[in-house]
C-alpha cells in the first residue's frame, strides 16, 4: 500500500510537461494539460496529490513522470514561477499581447501578423534566456534585443511606454526626480523609434571610432599553375602617388595550391588597420598583390594541370606538401640549407580597385576576384603599372579570390565587437605612417625600407648581372642583430632579407618594401648592410658566386636625428675577396655611405674600393613615437648646451610638426619650465617660454591629437615638479591682461586700429588659460607642501588680483569679446581647480562679480554656457557656495526666459539643477529649493503655460515646474504665499496655477496632451506631485480666499481637483491586470486622498454654498461615479447637502444662505435647479460618458434615502426626488447597455422608456433631444413612418404663435427657426415627407389639413396654401394608384430573465416590414437575439421558463381589429383601397384564434358542429403605426366562438368578397376574369367543401333548434345570409356573362345552370332578397369609375372560400406576395388542377408558376417520391399547424369538363398585355432578403423531417406535405378554420429552415360555399390511388379526419407500396436550430 508523505518546501510547486486525462474512467485522477501549473501537497513514489493553480477547487493525483518542479516565489498569496526580472517581464508581456493579439486577429488588424512575429521572437529569446546556456555578454545581447522587441511591441498596440537604463532593466521612477524621469522618457521614445526604423538596427549599436577605419582582407582560393612555392605579398597601395600605404601581408602559397605554413591553414585573413578618412578618400585605393616564386632562376617544367585552390578549408596539408613548406624560405630568410639552390623571382601581380567597395554606405563582406598576370620579362613594379593602366596584359586567365571587408573603429573596439572575424591570431598589417589620431600607448619605433633600384656596372662580365640585394641590420662593430626584419604581417621576424633577383639586368628597379623594427636603446647605434651578389643561372656556378659589392647606411644622424624622410642613394663599393678583411666586421664604417657624401673623391681601404658607375637607390619612411628627424626640437631640448641658440629654439618650436610634438611632450614641458624657472633674463624669455606653453596646449588640443590631453593631464598631476613655476605663470599671464586692456590709439576717423599682437596674444591666453591654471594650482601646490603654506596670504591676494584682472577685463570697453567668451567657456574649470588652493566663498563671490560684470546684451549664449557648466562643477554641490551662486544664475534664467532667449540653454540648467538638488550627497536643499520656487516658478509656469503644445520644449517645461513643485514642503509653500501676498499677486498664482494643473490632466480637445498617452509612468508621476499641490493650495485658498470670499478660485478649485480625479489614468479599474498591479505598487491609488480633499473644501464653504450650486453637480456626480466604493460613501453625501443648501437658500437675492436659518419664511423651499441638474448630468454621464453601474445606483439610493428619511423637512419630497433619480439610472443604464446592441428594437425601447419618463418629468429639453435621437434610429433603419409620428411628439409642444423659441424647444436640425410657428411648419413638412416614403398618406393629407387652416385662416398666405393644396392632392392620388403593402402584425412573448429587464416576461405586438412573412420575422427575431429559443406551442410556459435565466420566444401571427370609429365605411360602396388603410392601421387591438373539437356537441368529431374557435384579443398601450413598430401588450382576454358564430361569420365574409369583386370588375375593365370565375364556380357548384349545405345540414334544423334554443337569434341571421347572397350571385353571374370570352361559355353556362338551382333552392326555403347593387345597362351603380386591383386577397374583403374552408378570421398574411412554391394548400386547389388559378393569383403569373413546377421538390424535404412530386392544397394554417383534415384525390368525373377551358382561358388571360395586376408579384419584389446560396440549399435538403406527422387513417394513404401544414389548436398564428381536427393535439415540428412558411399567404381563393354538402359526397369514394405527375388532371379534393403518431415512433407509409415500412424519424432537439427558416 502506497504511503503518502508531505512534499519540502523545494517540490511545491510544478508545471505539466504532458497532457494527463484520465478524469473520466477515474474521477480521483487530476486531468491535467501542458503548462498547467499545479501545488503538489502530497506525494508518493510514482504519484503526486494536489491540484492546478487555476482550480483550487478541485483535487487529485498525477504521475510524478508529468511534473517538471521549478523554484517558485509566492507573491500576493500565488505561486510564481522564480525568474529573472526580464523573463518575468517577457511572460507577462506576452500574456498581454496574447489577449489583443486575439482581437486583432478577429478584427483582421493588418498589425496582427507583425505582433505575431514579434512574439515568437519574445518566446524564444525567454527560452534562450532559461536555459541558461548562454554567457554573460550574449545573455547581455539578448536581454537588449528582447526588451526592443518588448518596447516596439507595446509602441506598436498603443501600451504604455516602458521606462529602462542602458543595461534594459526597467528604472526604479521613485529613485529619480522629475525633470530625469522626463529625459528618459524622451530616450525610450528616440530607441524606439530607432529600433522602428531598421530592424537591422534592433541591436544597440556603439558609437563607432569616426576616424579609424580597418580593411579585414580573407584570401579563399587562388587559381594558377604551379610549379614551384610561391610568397603573395598583399598591400594596399594607392593609385595615384604609386606608392603602398599599409604593411605587407605574407601567404606562403604551396606549389599543391594551398597554404604551406600550418598556421596560416583556413587562416588567410589579415587586419589592415589605422586607416584615416583622408585614406578612403583616396580616388584609386588598389588591393595589390605580389607573387614571388621561391626557387631556381628557370621555372621547371612539370607535368602537372593547372592546381586549383577553390576552398582552403576543405584542403589537407599532406606530409608531401610539409616537406614542400619546410623546403621553402626559413624563417630568417636564407636558404633553408646552404646546398639547396633557392632565390626570390618574380612570378607575377594581382589587383582589385578597392573605391567601389569603401564608398558604399552600408558594410559588409564583400567576395572580390583580383584579376592576376604573370611577369614575363617585366619587373613586378612595371607589371603592377600595366594592371593598374589596363594597358598590353593580354588575356587573364588566373584569378585571385578574396572577401574584403569596411570594419569601424580601432582595434580595441574590433576586437570586441567582432570576436568570431578577428581573433588573436589574426595578424595586423599597419598603416605605414601615422593614423587619424594618435593615442598615447600607442608606441612605435618602425622604419619601413625601400629597395628602390640600382646601377651596376659589368666590370669583367660580358652579360648583365642577376643582381640579389641582402639587407641587414648591424651594430657598430658591424656584427648582425637578429629578427629585427619583417618581410610583412603573417610572416614571422627573419634575419636578413633578400630582394627578388631580375635575370639579366644592370639596372633593376625592385620597389621592395620591407619593415625594420630595432629596439630604441639599440636603435643609435645600428646601421643597415647591403650585400650585393650575382646569382647564376647554373647551380654549380651559383655556388661559387661571391658577393660582388657592398653598401651601407646610419640609421643615426651626427646631430642626434634619424635618417631623413624620402630617398637615398647609397655608395656601392667593390669587395675584393682576396685583399678583404673578414675579421673586422665594421671595417667600412669609414668609408662615406651615400654618394652625397663622396663628394667627388674615390675612397677605399683594404679590400673595398669604390664603383664609381654603381649605385643603390634605397627609400625611408620612419614612423616612430620616440625618435625624431626634427634639428628644432633637438635643439630646444638640448638648451643648456646651446643657450646661445635659446631664442631661435623657442621660436623655432611653432615650426614642429605636430607628431614630434606630441611624441616628446612630456620632455619639451620639461625643457620649457627649467627654462621658466632658471633663465637669467625673465623679461627675454618669460613671454616666450609661456606662448610656446600655450602652443603645446594648442598642438594637443588639435582634434588629431586630443588623446594626448590625458597624457598633459598625467604630467600635470604626477611628473609636473616646477615649485616656483606659478609666480612666474601668474606675472605673466597678468601682465598679458593688462596689455591688452590699456587704452589703444585709434585712427584718425576715431575707429580702432586692427586687431593688436597684445589683444591676439590674451585671446591665446584666455583660450587654453585652464590648463595654465592647472599648472599654477599644481605648482603652489607642490610648493606649500614643502613650505607648510606658510605665504598662503599672499598668495591667496596675488590670486585675487588676477581674479581682479578677470573682472576688469570684462568691464574694459575695448573690442575683447573673444577673450571673453574663452574666459566664460574654461571659467568652471578654473574655479574647480582653484578651489584646492582659494577659499571657495571667496571664489563663488569672485565668478558672481565676472557673471554680473557682463552687460545684459552681451554674449548671452557664452554665459549661459558658463552658468550651465557651473552647475556641474564640484563647486556647486557645496551648499555655502551654492547659496552664492543659484540666485545669481536663477536670475539670468529668470531674464532670458522673460526675453524669451536661449530658452534651450535655460531648460537644461534649470534641468541641471533640479538634478543635482535631487541627490543626496549635496548637503541640505531646502534653501535652495525656495530660491528656485522664488524666482523662478512663476516664470516657468507662464512660460510653459504660452508655448505652444507642438513644440519640442512645453515637456520639459512643464516637467520642469513639477520638479520644483515635487521638492516644495509646506513651509516653502508658507514662505511663497506669504511673499506673493505680500506683492499682491497671490490671487494670480493660485488662479493661474489651478489653469495649468487641469490643462495638464485634462486638455481640452483641441489641445495635445503635453505628456503622451502611453508615458504611463510619467503621467502617474505628474499626479503625484499636483495631488501634493492640491492638498497645499487647499490651506491657501481656505486660509486667504474664505473671507473674503473668492468665487473664481473656489470654483477652479473642485473643477481642477474633479477633473484631476476623474482623468483616465487613475482609473485603475479600466487597466487590465498587469497594468493595475504595477500602478498600485508604484503610486498606490490616489483617488480616496484627492476626493477627501474635495468633500473638505466642500464643508468648508459654509454659507456660500449655493453659489455652487447646480454648477458643481456634474462634477461631482462624475466624482462620486468613480467605481471605489470608499470613494462613493465619501461623496454621494455631498448631494444631499446640496439639496438642503438650495431648499434652505432664500428666495430673496440679497440674503445669504445663513440668513435663511433664522427666518423660515424666505425659505426657497424647493431643490429644482439641483432637481434638473442631476437628471440632465445624469444622462449626460451614465449615457453618453459610459459612468456609473448598478452597484452606484443601489448605493446612491441606500445613502440618500436614508438622509431623506432622517430629515424632517426633506423626508417625502428628498424621498420621492431620490426615487426618480433611482428609476432614471436604472433606465439610463439599460440604455447605455443596449445602446450597443445588434438589436435595433431593443435600442429604440430603450430610447423611448427614457422619451417617456422626461415626459414625466417636464423636462423638455432632455424630451427633445430623446425625440431626436429615436427619429435618428428609425432613419437609420428606414421606418420613416414611425420617425415620423416621432417628429410629431416635437411640434405637440410647439405653438401656432410668433413667440421666440426658447432655447429648451430648439431643434439642432433646424437651428435657423427662431419661433415657434416656424420651427412647426418646418417640423410638418419633414413630416410629411416621411409620412409620403412611409406610405401613410392619410397621416400626410391630417397634417396638411392643420397646416392649410393656417395658411388660410391666420396667416393668410394663399401662394403656400396653393402649393400646400397640390400636394395634398397628390396624396389623395397615390392612395387609389400606389401600390401599398398592408401591415402585418405579430404578437411575440418574450420569456426568461436572459433578456434584458424592458423585455423579461412581457408580450408585444409588432408590425412587420414590408412582404415580411412570418418565417421571415422569425429569423430576424432570432438573429436579433441569438441565444433564443422558440417556443413550439401558443401555451402559457411555467415559472421553470419564466424564471430561468435562458432566453425563450413565442411568436405568432395576430389580425388587427378595425377601429370602431371607421364603421362608417361598412355599408358604403366605396373603392377598397381607401378602406383596406384604416383596417391595419391606427389599430390598438388585435386578435387570433385556435380552433378547437367540442365532444359535448353531440355530433361526430368530424361535424362542424364540433369546431370551435378560442379567440383571443390583445390591445396595446399605443396605437400601431406609432413611434415604434411595437407596443407592448397592456390588456388581453380570451373567449371561445361558437360553430354557429363562426358559420355566420364565415357567410358574411363570403358575401362581402362577392360584392366587393363586383365593384372591382365594374370599375375596372381590365381585371382579369379568372378570380371572379373561380369565386363563383366555387360558390355555386361547391365540389369540394360542400359550401353552405353544410351549414344547412348542421344549424338549419329544427332538432338543433330543439337542442339550441338561444340560437335562434343566429340562426335566423344566418339564414338571412344565406337569402342575401343570392342577388349578390346574380348580379356577379350577369357580370361575368358580360365579360366571359367565348373559350369560357361552357362555363358560364354550367354557372347559370347550378345557380338556378341554388337559387330556386334557397328562394323556397329562405325567401327572396334584394340588393343594392343594381345591374344598368353598362355599369353597376357605385361611387367611382375607376380602380385598381381589388383587395381580393385582403382580411376583411377576400375570403372567397371561408365558406367550404370554414374560416372568416384567417390568420394568413393579407398582403404577403413573396413568390413561393407550390405550396399544398386547400386555398390552392384550382392549382391542382389544370388550370394553374392560385398561383396566377398569389404567386407569380402562370406560366412561370409551371415552369417552376418541376423546380418545386427540390427545395422542399420528404422521405417520399410521393411528397416531393405531388402539389396537393393544404389548409388555411400556419407553419406549425399540423393538418385538421386529409387531402385525398378522387376520380376525374367529380369535376366538370368545362373547368379545363377555363384553366387556358385563365392562363392566356394573364398573360395578355392588359393592365397588369399589381398584386401579382414576382421574386424581385422580395425586398431585404438575400437567396440563399446551393451550399444553403443542400443543408436544409439534409435536415430531419418534422417531429410532428400525421397519419392517414384511410388505408394507403400518402402522407404528402400539406398534412404538415394545417392549423391545429396549438397554432402559434393560427386562424379561424372549420377543418377537422383531432383532440389531441400533436407534437410541434422542430424549427428547420426549411419548413415551409403559408402563415404569410395574404389571401386564399376558396371553393364552393356549399362545400359542406361536396365534401360529404365526397367522404366515401375510394382514395387508394393518387395520381402523383406534376402536371394533374381533374382533381377533387376531400377532408377526412386524421390522427397523430408520437414524434419518437411513426412511420409513413408509401402510396405506391404501403408493405414497405418507412424509416422513423428522430425528433430533433428543441434548441436555436429549430427555428423556422423559409
Amino acid at each position: 500500500m502506497s504511503v503518502w508523505s508531505d512534499c519540502n518546501a523545494k517540490q511545491q510547486f510544478g508545471i505539466a510537461k504532458c497532457n494527463f486525462d484520465q478524469e473520466v474512467t477515474k474521477p480521483h485522477r487530476l486531468n491535467l494539460d501542458v503548462g498547467d501549473a499545479v501545488i503538489i501537497l502530497k506525494e508518493t513514489t510514482h504519484w503526486y496529490y494536489g491540484y492546478k493553480q487555476k482550480d483550487k477547487e478541485h483535487r487529485g493525483i498525477f504521475p510524478k513522470s508529468y511534473i517538471h518542479l521549478v523554484e517558485y516565489n509566492i507573491v500576493n498569496g500565488e505561486f510564481c514561477i522564480q525568474r529573472t526580472d526580464i523573463v518575468e517581464e517577457i511572460t507577462k508581456v506576452l500574456l498581454e499581447w496574447g489577449s489583443i493579439a486575439k482581437g486583432y486577429f478577429l478584427r483582421t488588424n493588418p498589425n496582427f501578423q507583425r505582433i505575431r512575429r514579434k512574439m515568437n521572437e519574445l518566446n524564444n529569446n525567454r527560452a534562450a534566456l532559461i536555459s541558461g546556456n548562454l554567457p554573460l555578454d550574449e545573455m547581455r545581447k539578448v536581454k537588449l534585443l528582447a526588451t526592443a522587441q518588448i518596447d516596439t511591441g507595446n509602441n506598436l498596440l498603443g501600451l504604455d511606454m516602458v521606462v529602462r537604463d542602458d543595461s534594459g532593466d526597467i528604472l526604479d521612477t521613485n529613485a529619480i526626480c522629475t525633470t530625469e524621469l522626463f529625459e528618459h522618457h524622451v530616450h525610450a521614445v528616440n530607441r524606439i523609434e530607432k529600433a522602428n526604423r531598421l530592424s537591422s538596427e534592433q541591436r544597440t549599436q556603439r558609437v563607432h571610432n569616426k576616424y579609424s577605419h580597418n580593411i579585414l582582407l580573407h584570401v579563399n582560393a587562388f587559381v594558377c599553375k604551379f610549379q614551384e612555392d610561391s610568397d603573395l605579398l598583399f598591400t594596399l597601395f594607392d593609385g595615384e602617388t604609386h606608392k603602398p600605404i599599409s604593411e605587407n601581408y605574407v601567404v606562403k602559397w604551396s606549389r599543391t595550391g594551398i597554404a604551406r605554413d600550418i598556421d596560416q591553414f583556413d587562416n588567410n585573413r589579415v587586419l589592415f588597420t589605422d586607416l584615416s578618412r583622408n585614406d578612403l578618400s583616396i580616388s584609386k585605393m588598389y588591393l595589390v598583390c605580389y607573387a614571388i616564386r621561391i626557387g631556381s632562376m628557370e621555372m621547371k617544367d612539370s607535368s602537372e594541370s593547372k592546381r586549383t585552390s577553390i576552398s582552403i578549408a576543405n584542403s589537407m596539408l599532406t606530409a608531401a606538401s610539409r616537406k614542400h613548406s619546410q623546403l621553402s624560405v626559413s624563417s630568417n630568410g636564407s636558404s633553408g640549407s646552404n646546398c639547396e639552390y633557392i632565390m626570390r623571382r618574380p612570378f607575377g601581380v594581382a589587383c582589385k580597385d578597392l573605391t567601389p567597395i569603401l564608398s558604399k554606405a552600408l558594410d559588409g563582406p564583400s567576395n572580390q576576384d583580383l584579376p592576376f598576370i604573370m611577369c614575363e620579362k617585366d619587373t613586378l613594379d612595371g607589371t603592377l603599372r600595366k594592371l593598374i593602366a589596363n594597358k598590353d596584359i593580354g588575356k587573364i586567365d588566373s584569378k585571385m579570390a578574396v572577401t574584403i571587408e569596411v570594419l569601424r573603429g580601432d582595434i580595441k573596439q574590433i576586437k570586441e565587437d567582432f570576436p568570431r572575424l578577428v581573433h588573436t591570431n589574426v595578424p595586423v598589417a599597419r598603416k605605414m605612417g601615422f593614423p587619424e589620431v594618435i593615442l598615447p600607448g600607442d608606441v612605435r619605433n618602425d622604419l619601413y625600407l625601400t629597395i628602390c633600384s640600382g646601377e651596376f656596372s659589368r666590370i669583367a662580365k660580358t652579360s648583365e648581372k642577376n643582381v640579389e640585394v641582402s639587407i641587414c641590420v648591424a651594430n657598430e662593430q658591424g656584427y648582425l642583430i637578429p629578427g629585427v626584419m619583417s618581410i610583412g604581417a603573417g610572416h614571422s621576424p627573419i634575419d636578413e632579407y633578400k630582394s627578388v633577383v631580375y635575370y639579366h639586368d644592370d639596372k633593376p628597379k625592385w620597389q621592395e618594401t620591407f619593415k625594420i623594427h630595432v629596439p630604441i636603446e639599440e636603435f643609435k647605434q645600428c646601421h643597415l648592410r647591403f650585400v650585393l651578389k650575382h646569382r647564376s643561372s647554373n647551380e654549380q656556378k651559383d655556388r661559387s658566386e661571391k658577393p660582388f659589392g657592398l653598401a651601407y647606411v646610419r640609421l643615426m644622424q651626427a646631430n642626434g636625428t634619424t635618417i631623413p624622410q624620402g630617398q637615398h642613394v647609397l655608395a656601392v663599393y667593390k669587395i675584393d675577396h682576396k685583399k678583404y678583411d673578414k675579421t673586422v666586421a665594421n671595417s667600412y664604417m669609414e668609408l662615406p655611405a651615400t654618394t652625397a657624401e663622396l663628394q667627388g673623391t674615390k675612397p677605399s681601404i683594404s679590400g673595398l674600393s669604390l664603383l664609381p658607375k654603381d649605385q643603390l637607390t634605397i627609400g625611408v619612411n620612419l614612423c616612430s613615437t620616440k625618435l625624431t628627424q626634427s634639428v628644432s626640437l633637438l635643439g630646444l631640448l638640448n638648451w643648456s648646451a646651446h643657450k646661445e641658440t635659446l631664442e631661435q629654439s623657442l621660436n623655432a618650436l611653432s615650426t614642429v610638426p605636430g607628431e614630434e610634438v606630441v611624441k616628446f611632450l612630456q620632455d619639451i614641458l620639461d625643457a620649457l619650465f627649467n627654462i621658466l624657472v632658471e633663465n637669467d633674463q625673465p623679461e627675454k624669455y618669460d613671454q616666450l617660454v609661456f606662448m610656446s606653453i600655450i602652443h603645446l596646449i594648442e598642438t594637443v588640443s588639435d582634434l588629431k591629437y586630443q588623446h594626448f590631453l590625458t597624457v598633459l593631464d598625467v604630467y600635470i598631476n604626477e611628473s609636473f615638479s616646477f615649485t616656483l613655476a606659478y609666480t612666474k605663470l601668474m606675472d605673466v599671464l597678468q601682465k598679458n591682461i593688462s596689455d591688452a586692456i590699456k587704452p589703444r590709439e585709434k585712427s584718425a576717423d576715431g575707429f580702432e586700429t586692427e586687431e593688436s599682437m597684445e589683444v591676439r596674444r590674451l585671446y591665446k591666453t584666455t583660450r587654453y588659460l585652464h590648463y595654465v591654471m592647472k599648472f599654477v594650482i599644481r605648482s603652489r601646490i607642490l610648493y606649500a607642501e614643502m613650505n607648510c603654506n606658510t605665504d598662503y596670504v599672499d598668495f591667496a591676494s596675488r590670486l585675487q588680483e588676477l581674479l581682479r584682472m578677470f573682472i576688469d577685463m570684462i568691464g574694459c570697453p575695448s573690442n575683447l569679446l573673444k577673450s571673453e567668451g574663452a574666459l566664460l567657456k574654461n571659467l568652471h574649470i578654473i574655479a574647480t581647480d582653484l578651489m584646492q588652493v582659494f577659499d571657495q566663498v571667496r571664489l563663488s563671490v569672485s565668478i558672481v562679480e565676472i557673471l554680473e560684470k557682463f552687460p545684459p546684451r552681451r554674449l548671452i549664449q557664452s554665459k549661459m554656457g558658463c552658468i550651465k557648466d557651473f552647475v556641474e562643477t564640484k563647486l556647486f554641490t557645496l551648499p555655502k557656495c551654492r547659496a552664492i551662486l543659484l540666485p545669481v544664475f536663477c536670475k539670468h534664467i529668470k531674464d532670458h526666459l522673460e526675453s524669451k532667449e536661449e530658452i534651450a540653454e535655460c531648460i537644461n540648467i534649470m534641468n541641471n539643477i533640479l538634478k543635482l538638488l535631487y541627490r543626496s550627497d549635496v548637503g541640505p536643499t531646502h534653501n535652495d529649493i525656495r530660491d528656485i520656487m522664488i524666482i523662478l516658478l512663476r516664470t516657468v509656469m507662464k512660460a510653459a503655460h504660452s508655448l505652444d503644445r507642438d513644440t519640442a520644449l512645453v515637456g520639459k517645461f512643464f516637467a520642469i515646474m513639477l520638479g520644483i513643485l515635487q521638492r516644495m514642503d509646506a513651509q516653502h509653500y508658507d514662505y511663497f504665499v506669504k511673499d506673493l501676498h505680500q506683492r499682491g499677486e497671490l490671487k494670480e498664482f493660485v488662479i493661474d496655477i489651478l489653469l495649468v494643473f487641469t490643462e495638464l490632466v485634462s486638455p481640452s480637445p483641441h489641445q495635445k496632451a503635453v505628456f503622451p498617452r502611453d508615458w504611463m509612468d510619467m503621467i502617474m508621476h505628474q499626479n503625484t506631485v499636483i495631488l501634493g499641490a492640491l492638498q497645499h493650495l487647499s490651506i491657501v485658498i481656505m486660509d486667504y480666499f474664505l473671507t473674503p470670499f473668492e468665487k473664481q478660485i473656489w470654483s477652479n478649485f473642485f473643477q481642477c481637483s474633479i477633473a484631476f480625479l476623474v482623468q483616465s489614468p487613475l482609473q485603475l479599474n479600466d487597466f487590465n491586470d498587469n497594468k493595475r498591479q504595477i500602478v498600485f505598487a508604484r503610486y498606490r491609488d490616489i483617488r480616496k486622498d484627492t476626493a477627501m480633499e474635495i468633500r473638505k473644501m466642500w464643508f468648508q464653504l459654509g454659507q456660500h454654498k449655493p453659489k455652487f450650486v447646480p454648477q458643481l453637480v456634474e462634477p461631482i456626480l462624475e466624482m462620486s461615479m468613480m467605481p471605489e466604493t470608499e470613494l462613493r460613501r465619501e461623496t454621494i453625501p455631498i448631494f444631499f447637502d446640496m439639496m438642503q443648501c438650495e431648499y434652505y437658500s432664500s428666495r430673496l437675492e440679497l440674503e445669504s444662505y445663513g440668513d435663511t436659518k433664522n427666518n423660515n419664511t424666505h425659505h426657497k423651499g424647493n431643490f429644482t435647479e439641483f432637481k434638473t441638474a442631476m437628471i440632465e448630468k445624469l444622462d449626460i454621464l451614465i449615457g453618453a460618458k459610459g459612468k456609473g453601474d448598478a452597484e452606484y445606483k443601489q448605493l446612491f439610493e441606500e445613502i440618500m434615502m436614508e438622509r431623506c428619511s432622517a430629515h424632517a423637512t426633506l423626508n417625502l419630497d428628498g424621498s420621492s426626488f431620490v426615487q426618480m433619480v433611482t428609476k432614471l439610472m436604472d433606465k439610463l443604464l439599460e440604455y447605455r447597455f443596449i445602446i450597443q446592441d445588434e438589436s435595433k428594437e431593443n435600442r429604440m425601447a430603450c430610447t423611448f422608456s427614457l422619451l417617456q419618463f422626461y415626459s414625466e418629468v417636464d423636462l423638455k429639453e432632455m424630451y427633445i433631444r430623446y425625440v431626436y435621437k429615436l427619429c435618428d434610429l428609425h432613419m437609420e433603419f428606414e421606418n420613416y413612418t414611425e420617425a415620423a409620428f416621432t417628429l410629431k411628439l416635437h411640434t405637440q409642444l410647439l405653438r401656432w404663435t410668433d413667440t421666440e423659441l426658447s432655447p429648451q424647444l430648439r431643434s439642432y436640425r433646424h437651428m435657423n427657426c427662431r419661433t415657434h410657428r416656424e420651427l412647426k411648419e418646418t417640423l410638418f413638412f419633414e413630416i410629411m415627407e416621411y409620412f409620403d416614403k412611409g406610405k401613410q398618406w392619410e397621416c400626410a393629407i391630417d397634417m396638411c389639413k392643420i397646416l392649410a387652416q393656417q395658411y388660410e385662416e391666420e396667416i393668410f398666405d394663399y401662394i403656400k396654401l396653393a402649393e400646400l393644396l397640390k400636394r395634398m392632392a397628390l396624396f389623395f392620388e397615390k392612395i387609389l394608384k400606389e401600390l401599398r403593402h398592408t401591415s402585418e402584425y405579430f404578437r411575440v412573448c418574450f420569456y426568461g430573465r436572459g433578456f434584458p429587464r424592458l423585455l423579461q416576461n412581457k408580450v408585444y405586438i409588432f408590425r412587420g416590414k414590408d412582404y415580411e412573412r412570418l418565417s421571415d420575422f422569425c429569423t430576424r427575431m432570432l438573429v436579433q437575439h441569438p441565444q433564443a429559443e422558440v417556443m413550439q406551442t401558443l401555451e402559457a410556459p411555467g415559472k421553470d421558463i419564466t424564471q430561468s435565466d435562458g432566453q425563450y420566444i413565442q411568436v405568432n401571427k395576430v389580425e388587427p381589429i378595425m377601429d370602431a370609429a371607421f364603421a362608417k365605411f361598412n355599408e358604403k360602396i366605396i373603392s377598397n383601397e381607401i378602406v383596406k388603410y384604416f383596417t391595419s392601421n391606427n389599430v390598438q387591438k388585435f386578435q387570433f384564434s385556435r380552433p378547437f373539437r367540442d365532444s359535448t356537441s353531440g355530433g361526430p368529431m368530424d361535424d362542424v358542429r364540433s369546431l370551435w374557435l378560442e379567440r383571443t384579443e390583445l390591445v396595446t398601450s399605443f396605437p400601431l403605426p406609432g413611434i415604434l413598430r411595437w407596443f407592448p401588450v397592456i390588456d388581453s382576454h380570451t373567449f371561445k366562438i361558437s360553430p354557429l358564430e363562426r358559420a355566420v361569420e364565415i357567410m358574411k365574409d363570403t358575401n362581402k368578397g362577392i360584392r366587393q369583386l363586383v365593384i372591382l370588375h365594374k370599375g375596372d375593365e381590365s381585371l382579369h376574369i379568372n378570380p371572379l370565375s373561380m369565386k363563383l364556380n366555387g360558390i355555386v357548384d361547391p365540389a369540394v367543401m360542400g359550401g353552405f349545405a353544410k351549414y344547412e345540414e348542421a344549424f338549419l334544423t329544427d332538432e338543433y333548434l330543439e337542442q339550441h334554443p338561444d340560437d335562434k337569434d343566429l340562426i335566423e341571421e344566418l339564414k338571412d345570409l344565406i337569402a342575401s347572397q343570392i342577388p349578390l350571385l346574380e348580379i356577379a353571374i350577369m357580370l361575368h356573362r358580360q365579360k366571359a370570352p367565348d373559350s369560357l361559355k361552357a362555363l358560364q353556362e354550367h354557372l347559370e345552370n347550378c345557380f338556378t338551382d341554388m337559387q330556386q333552392h334557397v328562394e323556397s326555403r329562405y325567401g327572396r332578397k334584394s340588393c343594392d347593387l343594381k345591374m344598368d345597362r353598362d355599369s353597376v351603380v357605385m361611387r367611382r369609375t375607376n380602380s385598381f386591383l381589388p383587395a381580393l386577397f385582403d382580411g376583411s374583403c377576400n375570403r372567397l372560400s371561408e365558406t367550404s374552408m370554414g374560416s372568416s378570421d384567417s390568420g394568413l398574411s393579407k398582403s404577403t406576395f413573396l413568390p413561393r412554391p407550390q405550396t399544398n394548400s386547400i386555398k390552392s386547389t384550382l392549382a391542382s388542377l389544370s388550370f394553374n388559378a392560385r398561383p396566377s393569383l398569389m404567386h407569380s403569373p402562370s406560366t412561370k408558376s409551371s415552369k417552376n413546377k418541376e423546380k418545386t421538390p427540390a427545395k422542399r424535404r420528404s422521405m417520399k417520391k410521393d411528397r416531393e412530386t405531388l402539389s396537393l392544397p393544404v389548409a388555411n394554417s400556419q407553419w406549425y399547424t399540423p393538418p385538421l383534415s386529409t387531402i385525398t384525390s378522387t376520380p376525374e368525373k367529380e369535376i366538370n369538363t368545362s373547368i379545363t377551358s377555363l384553366a387556358s382561358v385563365s392562363n392566356s388571360s394573364l398573360a395578355g398585355p392588359k393592365t397588369p395586376d399589381p398584386r401579382v408579384l414576382t421574386e424581385e419584389l422580395t425586398s431585404k432578403r438575400p437567396l440563399r446560396s446551393e451550399k444553403d440549399k443542400e443543408r436544409r435538403l439534409s435536415r430531419p423531417a418534422s417531429i410532428a406527422t400525421p397519419t392517414a387513417t384511410i388505408k394507403n394513404f400518402v402522407d404528402t406535405r400539406s398534412l404538415s401544414e394545417s392549423s391545429n389548436r396549438n397554432s402559434v398564428e393560427t386562424t379561424d378554420s372549420t377543418s377537422e381536427e383531432d383532440i389531441r393535439p400533436p407534437p410541434l415540428p422542430a424549427k428547420t429552415r426549411d419548413s415551409t412558411d403559408f402563415t404569410s399567404l395574404t389571401h386564399s381563393l376558396d371553393w364552393n360555399p356549399n362545400g359542406y354538402a361536396m365534401l360529404n359526397a365526397l367522404s366515401n369514394t375510394s382514395t387508394s390511388s393518387i395520381t402523383t405527375t406534376t402536371t394533374m388532371t381533374k382533381t377533387s379534393i376531400t377532408n377526412t379526419t386524421y390522427e397523430y403518431l408520437e414524434a419518437t415512433n411513426f412511420s409513413l407509409i408509401n402510396a405506391q407500396d404501403s408493405n414497405k415500412p418507412r424509416p422513423p424519424t428522430p425528433p430533433p432537439k428543441p434548441s436555436r436550430n429549430s427555428k423556422h427558416i423559409p
